[in-house]
């Protein structure tokens, strides 16, 4: 992949992507629908790029609630997350505005992958599903209309159901993703055996879509979901504005304080 060409006007808007999804549900195309953030750059890049370091591998395993000493189980994700963002239908990445840190890596991780479709969108898209704090609805119309009238499946640790119930949407199936607690000594921990539930999972059940709010293991699940011609959709932690939760990300928190959206 000549990454170098992939530049702002290349990334399709928010509305563009939305519209794509809402279309893959209403004809129903199975689809995946995933971000990269500086989280997935650092899993991938790790051994192939000097400007990770074993120390924001090792901080990114905590995160993502993997044991440091399940090596299998590192390879297994590693290959899965390249696998995911080479077969989804549409990648969220950094816009050129936003490369820094982990994101200034972007073109780099970019020529690691074999990305097929070639359609790229902004990685923030998932903030139009982004709830106001003290209003049950939300702000883009298209956003909302996906949300609205389906019977779902979500992958997450928060119960969404009661907010998805206001939009005469039912949660068929929520399979709960252990986070990291990282005050408890006996965290349950994210393994191929949870891997494989999720996957048995998925297999029986029948939804419109599937909404992902998982970290780096999202993306993963996606690729699982669209294999068995299902759509999803890897929103992240907006779904945590769902259950009035605002403290968990840097935006969320702004959003708080001056009950305001911004990009």
């Amino acid at each position: 992949m000549n990454s170098n060409t992939i530049k702002n006007k290349d990334i399709i808007s928010n509305d563009q992507i939305l519209s794509i999804i809402n279309n893959h549900i209403i004809d129903k195309i199975p689809g995946s629908f995933i971000r990269k953030g500086d989280g997935e750059n650092i899993i991938i890049g790790y051994n192939k790029i000097k400007d990770v370091k074993f120390k924001d591998y090792k901080r990114m395993l905590r995160i993502m609630n993997i044991r440091f000493l399940n090596f299998e189980f590192q390879k297994f994700v590693k290959k899965a997350l390249i696998d995911a963002f080479n077969n989804c239908n549409v990648m969220g990445i950094s816009r050129e505005d936003q490369r820094y840190k982990f994101w200034a890596i972007e073109d780099q991780i970019l020529e690691i992958l074999d990305f097929k479709s070639q359609i790229f969108c902004d990685m923030n898209f998932h903030m139009e599903f982004i709830k106001y704090p003290n209003n049950n609805s939300l702000e883009n119309e298209l956003a909302k209309k996906i949300i609205s009238n389906k019977k779902i499946g979500i992958i997450s640790c928060y119960d969404v159901s009661d907010f998805l119930k206001q939009h005469n949407t039912v949660v068929e199936k929520w399979i709960y993703l252990p986070k990291e607690k990282r005050k408890k000594i006996f965290n349950k921990k994210i393994d191929i055996k949870l891997y494989k539930k999720v996957n048995q999972i998925i297999e029986n059940s029948v939804v419109d879509y599937w909404i992902v709010a998982a970290g780096i293991h999202a993306k993963i699940f996606c690729e699982q979901i669209k294999s068995n011609n299902g759509i999803a959709i890897d929103i992240g932690s907006s779904i945590d504005t769902w259950k009035d939760i605002y403290h968990s990300r840097q935006h969320l928190k702004k959003i708080h304080k001056n009950k305001t959206l911004t990009n």
